[in-house]
């Protein structure tokens, strides 16, 4: 399995109705999206979240699924309508199980 995790931080002064649209596009990308093991939105209630406040755990079946998901028009969509509005900044991080 290939993992993803993003970490975004909120611009300030940004509604709860607009976080949770732009949360709620996000997982519905799941229904959607082929090779995509799960997706889940949350708020990182991590306490050393470092201004990082919504965070998109993701599993793939392989990299390449993962690189396709990115590539999707439907995401690409989400992203540039939902979240770029809504996001000062993002951090990737991507790993492979091992075993």
């Amino acid at each position: 399995m290939f993992h993803c995790t993003i970490l975004f931080a909120l611009k300030p002064d940004i509604s709860l109705v607009r976080v949770r649209a732009a949360r709620e596009a996000l997982q519905a990308l799941i229904e959607t999206m082929p090779g995509v093991a799960h997706l889940t939105v949350t708020h990182n209630i991590s306490d050393e979240r470092q201004g990082y406040n919504l965070a998109l755990f993701s599993g793939f079946e392989s990299k390449e699924a993962c690189e396709i998901f990115f590539r999707h028009p439907e995401y690409q969509r989400v992203m540039r309508d939902e979240l770029d509005p809504v996001v000062d900044a993002k951090l990737v991080a991507q790993g492979v199980d091992e075993g």
